[in-house]
């Protein structure tokens, strides 16, 4: 469908829409409509004169996606996945944009990969701030979908984590493309698992303050989409030689969530990351030890890594006697644990900067 706005260049800067990029989506509200197929819709407060199409409505609101900007005119085409309310939604950015991590760059994506990786409040605390815009059964639901730390050590521990990752949405854009393809009834039932994730239940939330003028761009739902958004980014491996992810995970403990912080970087193994030859970095908060980082590195069946805290001298002798048991439990898993080290929590720079998506250039295996 076609919205097409004849509009004065005069028109076009005051409302700034001369700065709009082709592919931009906007929200649009039809306030005025004639019988010949012409009317008056409003854009980002702004009402200007559009030839529309004879099945637009009065009264109709729905994003919009900028087809062209040439010669004093602005061709708006209307997005079908917004069309109706409740159904399906799509993020306000091109769908290339989350296949994979800068391609194509712009500096939308460089805000949200840089945002994402400083970002240091807490999922708690983005849990809290949006109470009152989403149901109190939604976010009872969001936390039961959270794993709990004492279930990962269980055979299915990898399957609850990438069910949370999917229930949050991470995938949501690319099940969205893989939906179109469907058809019924297969494309309805995925319709209503992507109703049950995260994602959608923002967008949604967004779509209704939107309508009704209570959209905050700086609020809390938008802060929790745009969280969610850089997590996307850095899940994918990126596009430079070796594979990079960054991975932010909530986890209940005794009730509570604990942020963890993991950092994954290896040579590429065809379109996969290369499991036996890798570093992983985690960080993770404990009630009883504070902040505790393991900078672990994968070569072939060999594993060596370094306990990092904040200065704890009995860590030492914590390890040793708990080294049979971790020895036995990698051998489970195909890895012959080498050699564990400690150090230092604050003093190790390199390890914070790997977990912020900045890493030397190579992996190192062989330390």
């Amino acid at each position: 469908m076609e919205v097409g706005g004849i509009l004065s260049p005069a028109v076009i800067n005051r409302l700034g829409l001369n700065q709009l990029r082709v592919g931009e989506r906007l929200l649009v509200e039809v306030v005025q409509k004639t019988g010949d197929g012409e009317g008056t819709i409003r854009v980002k407060g702004q009402d200007v004169f559009a030839i529309l199409e004879t099945s637009t409505k009065l009264g109709e609101r729905f994003w919009v996606k900028v087809g062209d900007t040439k010669e004093g005119s602005l061709l708006l085409i209307r997005e079908p996945l917004l069309d109706k309310q409740g159904d399906i939604q799509g993020v306000p950015q091109q769908f290339q944009q989350l296949t994979e991590r800068g391609l194509p760059i712009n500096q939308d994506i460089i805000t949200f990969l840089k945002t994402f990786a400083a970002n240091t409040e807490s999922l708690d605390t983005l849990l809290q701030n949006i109470q009152g815009t989403m149901t109190d059964e939604f976010l009872v639901n969001l936390r039961k979908t959270i794993p709990a730390w004492d279930e990962l050590s269980e055979g299915n521990g990898a399957e609850k984590l990438v069910e949370c990752l999917k229930k949050l949405g991470l995938n949501y854009e690319q099940r969205l493309q893989q939906m179109l393809k469907l058809e019924s009834p297969a494309k309805e039932v995925e319709k209503d698992s992507l109703r049950e994730t995260f994602k959608f239940k923002l967008l949604e939330g967004i779509q209704k303050q939107e309508k009704q003028d209570l959209y905050d761009p700086e609020g809390p739902l938008a802060q929790m989409l745009e969280r969610i958004t850089g997590q996307q980014l850095w899940f994918k491996t990126g596009a430079l030689a070796n594979a990079f992810m960054l991975l932010h995970l909530p986890l209940l403990n005794q009730g509570q969530l604990v942020p963890v912080k993991i950092a994954i970087e290896s040579a590429r193994k065809g379109a996969k990351m290369d499991e036996q030859h890798c570093r992983v970095a985690i960080q993770i908060e404990t009630q009883e030890l504070g902040d505790i980082g393991i900078d672990a590195y994968f070569n072939q069946d060999s594993l060596m890594f370094r306990v990092l805290t904040h200065n704890l001298p009995f860590l030492p002798q914590l390890l040793e006697s708990v080294m049979p048991e971790t020895k036995v439990e990698f051998s489970k898993l195909g890895f012959n644990l080498e050699k564990v080290e400690t150090g230092d929590l604050d003093q190790n720079l390199e390890f914070q900067n790997f977990l912020r998506g900045n890493r030397r250039s190579g992996v190192d295996v062989q330390r």
